[in-house]
């Protein structure tokens, strides 16, 4: 697992899920791994649960509950560094 992978893994499942039938601005335009999630709206409490479900299933990584905060979850780059180090740390996901 290396970090363009997830990132783009995650970045797909966010545009499926959270950007369907949403107008976008521009052509193409994708979310960046700086886009402001939780500022713009883009993650909700409902899309944390189900992108921490497909964070589970897809990617084979658990997120315990003391690490949904904010912090982790405020742009792409954030939760791919969370999902890497949670994936590279056995213990942290105890």
């Amino acid at each position: 697992m290396d970090y363009n992978t997830t990132l783009d893994a995650l970045r797909d499942f966010l545009e499926d899920r959270a950007l369907a039938g949403q107008e976008r601005a521009g052509a193409g335009a994708t979310l960046q791994p700086d886009t402001p999630l939780l500022e713009w709206g883009v993650l909700t409490s409902l899309r944390i649960t189900e992108l921490l479900s497909f964070i589970h299933t897809g990617l084979g990584v658990e997120v315990g509950p003391e690490h949904v905060v904010g912090s982790n979850f405020r742009d792409l780059d954030a939760i791919t560094r969370l999902v890497m180090s949670l994936h590279d740390n056995p213990v942290a996901r105890v």
